[in-house]
């Protein structure tokens, strides 16, 4: 038995060494050699769940810190870094208890605070989201990141007021000046945004990219990529370029009757999902304003499904386009539609609206007739259709 005990305090003590060196692989590995001569020891459990979750092992992290702290609830650090692996693996109600027990047991940093905020926002718990967002804010102001966060609950949530007040809180603290700016104008609709932040749009779709076709087509029953290409003309469309190709959705309608199809798009996450389907020839990750100037590619079609709603101000994009797109050749893409005289401007969803004679009046400017513009549905929302506004544009000749 001595020699058991001597042999897991050891491996432990390794095990401490190789994770304050950085090396956690072999810090994990050294745990479970300790735990072999002392199996069900609460230190070297929690250290070992602590490691699994540095390491991004969160289920493994998750049973071995579940063992240790019912062993001895009163580990504090055990139940924060619980927590870390809750959240990432989105076990909310789990990661709640979590935090609760760290804030219990004294780690009353308002890190645990926030993230508790945080979570009972994930929950649908609103109004105790509200008040732990408050209650943190008022003892400490200075959490920029926070006010924006609470700003965007109250945006979602249709409260553009309150929203306006918490971002100006955020911006007075320091918070990100083009991001802020960015929603203020979404709510107040003062303020001049011609485009999104980029950061945010590359985020927006990165992090949708998992869950894109299941949730988009599944849940919302998205078919505007199906109706979009439907407003082409039949027969051939030549070399083809998929603006803004997200997972690929367009493809599957577009390879058929393409000689060449190229996808573009921002998202890394998105890109690679699209190189997946192997219908591409060529797949770019790459902002399409930087990427068309460059590109010394003719297309005879261009597809922009769902994307100009990211893009606001369409001026800059057509300008990108002209020179790539073909005499006659087609440009398709939806928008949701404004009122006359609203040029493209800026929604609370964080989307844009393009009004019908401001989309006429950018493609008059390169001598592209609008052949089509109709109205039809692209999702629903609450089992609802939500409309659209559907083009088919043919540039002139140069």
């Amino acid at each position: 038995m001595h020699n058991a005990l001597e042999l897991g305090k050891q491996h432990f003590m390794q095990g401490i060494a190789l994770f304050e060196a950085g090396q956690l692989s072999a810090a994990e590995a050294a745990f479970i050699e300790a735990l072999k001569h002392v199996p069900g020891r609460p230190s070297v459990l929690l250290n070992l769940g602590v490691t699994r979750t540095r390491l991004g092992a969160f289920a493994e992290a998750i049973a071995s810190l579940q063992e240790a702290l019912a062993a001895d609830p009163q580990m504090a650090d055990g139940w924060a870094a619980l927590a870390t692996a809750c959240e990432a693996t989105s076990r909310w109600p789990e990661a709640l208890q979590a935090l609760d027990q760290t804030l219990m047991l004294g780690l009353h940093a308002p890190e645990w605070r926030w993230r508790r905020a945080r979570v009972l926002n994930r929950l649908g718990r609103f109004e105790d989201a509200l008040a732990a967002y408050r209650e943190l804010l008022t003892d400490e102001p200075g959490l920029d990141d926070a006010w924006v966060e609470l700003g965007e609950m109250h945006r979602i949530a249709g409260r553009w007021d309150d929203a306006a007040d918490a971002y100006r809180q955020g911006q007075a603290q320091g918070a990100d000046a083009s991001w802020t700016q960015y929603l203020l104008a979404a709510v107040t609709g003062q303020g001049h945004v011609p485009r999104p932040p980029r950061v945010y749009v590359q985020t927006l779709f990165d992090e949708y990219a998992p869950e894109f076709d299941a949730h988009l087509v599944g849940t919302l029953g998205y078919r505007g990529h199906e109706t979009l290409i439907d407003l082409l003309p039949s027969g051939p469309l030549g070399r083809v370029l998929d603006l803004g190709c997200g997972t690929g959705l367009c493809a599957l309608r577009l390879r058929p009757r393409a000689m060449r199809l190229v996808g573009v798009d921002l998202s890394p996450v998105m890109v690679a999902q699209a190189q997946a389907r192997q219908l591409y020839d060529a797949v770019l990750c790459a902002d399409f304003h930087d990427w068309l100037p460059t590109s010394t590619e003719p297309f005879d079609t261009v597809v922009a499904a769902d994307v100009f709603i990211y893009v606001g101000e369409l001026a800059a994009a057509f300008a990108a386009l002209a020179p790539v797109l073909q005499p006659g050749g087609y440009l398709a893409f939806t928008v949701e539609s404004g009122q006359a005289g609203t040029g493209a401007q800026l929604q609370p969803s964080l989307r844009y609206t393009h009004a019908p004679d401001y989309i006429r009046q950018c493609a008059a400017q390169h001598g592209w007739t609008v052949v089509r513009q109709v109205e039809a549905p692209i999702r629903e929302d609450q089992r609802q259709p939500v409309m659209a506004d559907y083009y088919l544009l043919q540039a002139g000749s140069k």
